[in-house]
Formats: C-alpha cells, structure tokens, sequence
C-alpha cells in the first residue's frame, strides 16, 4: 500500500521491468545509505545525453529538470554542495524483475551544470563487514551496466516529457547558481534561461540585476528552506503567498 503523503513515482519501462521510486528524508537516506554500496556510473552517459540533446529546443535543461523533479518529488533537498550544485533529490528505488525485487538508493542532482545519478546497492542484512565507501562495479546478474544506463536514459526520458506539460503551468520568477562554473539558470520575463558566465565580476552583476527585479536569491533559498521544513513537520504542503 502506497502511504499518500510521500511522493511516489511508478515507472514501467516494460512488462517484466519495473521501477518504483519513493522519495526520502535525509535522515532516511542516511540510515539507508549506511546499509548500502556505493555502485559505479557510466561517466561518459551524462555526457553523451546532453552533447546529443544540445540542439534540441526542447531538451532537459536545468531548470526543467528542477521543476520537473520538483512536480514528481517535492521541494528539493538542501544538502548538496553549494559551490559546486544546486538541487537533491534523495529516493529509495525498487527495481522488479522476473527474477525478483531489488532495492537501491537514488539521488538525483546536479554537479558543474550537469544532471548527476549516484547510485547505491541496498543491503536488506545490513553492510557490517563492507567497506560501503569504495565503489563497486554493478551486480551483473541483478542490475546490469547495460540495464542501469537503460534506467538513467528512461528516468531521463521521462523528465524530458514531463517538462513539456510544466512549461504549460503558471511559474514564478527563480534563479539558481551554480558558483563553481559561474552558472545561472531559472525562470524569467516568460521564459527559461541557462547561461554561464565568463568573470566573477559580469556573474555577480548578473545575479545582482536579477535581484533588483525579482528578489534576492538568498531570501529565496531561506523561504525554500523554511517551506520544507514547515512541510516535513505538518506533513502539508505549504503554498506560497
């Protein structure tokens, strides 16, 4: 039975392949994650996607890729590297198979202006007797290389498709940063932006002038911040006003 009050999300990428996502607090995902093995991912995939998707008008950048996981999981986590990200979303996943049912832990992110999985095998025993911080090679007969970057490709997918339907909804002016590459992304004047600066001095007026417009950026992670701790300890999601 599914509990209504967590974001849940089924994938169904064919009959005898299925994935369930849940989404997780973080001090679930750190009780979880103490029971798990970290597994290695195909650096270059990532790569690959958005080299093939540059041209695409209607490819998964970063601010899509934020409201969409948002509308599917809730508010972003604020544990992340702030110099270096922007957004986390921590999710315990269940892969069904023919040959049973496996659980591992998701987080989805992004790093240096990139979407960014880590992935980690769930040890339903406990991992006492495991180094559970040396990366593994994946589980062939389980989980295979092939079918994990045919996980990420169809969650990648599916984020792509459903920004499609976000587009069409009323959204609020927001900027995110990303100071390691002197990124900035968001929503303005009716339309998503992505751009990457050249000097800290243009990336900082950049910032500054939104701002003035809109509000500051650190006002809204605050307020963010705020909501989701109010959300996590009423269980009701708090509206903007």
């Amino acid at each position: 039975m599914i509990n209504p009050q967590r974001h849940y999300l089924h994938l169904r990428k064919q009959k005898a392949t299925q994935y369930h996502l849940w989404r997780l607090t973080e001090d679930e995902y750190r009780q979880l994650r103490n029971s798990s093995l970290p597994i290695k991912i195909d650096s270059k995939l990532m790569l690959q996607l958005m080299l093939s998707e540059r041209d695409n008008p209607e490819r998964l950048s970063l601010p899509k890729a934020l409201l969409s996981l948002e509308d599917n999981f809730g508010k972003s986590s604020d544990r992340f590297d702030e110099w270096k990200s922007s957004f986390s979303f921590p999710l315990l996943f269940r892969l069904d198979k023919p040959v049973g049912r496996f659980f591992y832990l998701l987080r989805i992110g992004d790093y240096r202006g990139a979407l960014d999985f880590l992935l980690y095998r769930l040890l339903e025993n406990g991992a006492d007797g495991y180094d559970i911080r040396t990366y593994r090679e994946p589980f062939e007969l389980e989980f295979s290389r092939k079918e994990i970057n045919e996980f990420i490709c169809y969650v990648y997918g599916f984020l792509t498709g459903f920004a499609l339907s976000t587009c069409n909804r009323p959204i609020e002016p927001f900027i995110r940063s990303i100071d390691s590459n002197h990124i900035l992304y968001g929503y303005r004047d009716g339309e998503f932006f992505e751009e990457q600066i050249d000097s800290q001095e243009e990336y900082q007026a950049a910032i500054k002038a939104f701002e003035e417009k809109y509000g500051s950026l650190q006002q809204e992670r605050q307020s963010q911040n705020l909501r989701s701790l109010l959300e996590k300890i009423t269980g009701e999601a708090m509206t903007e006003k």
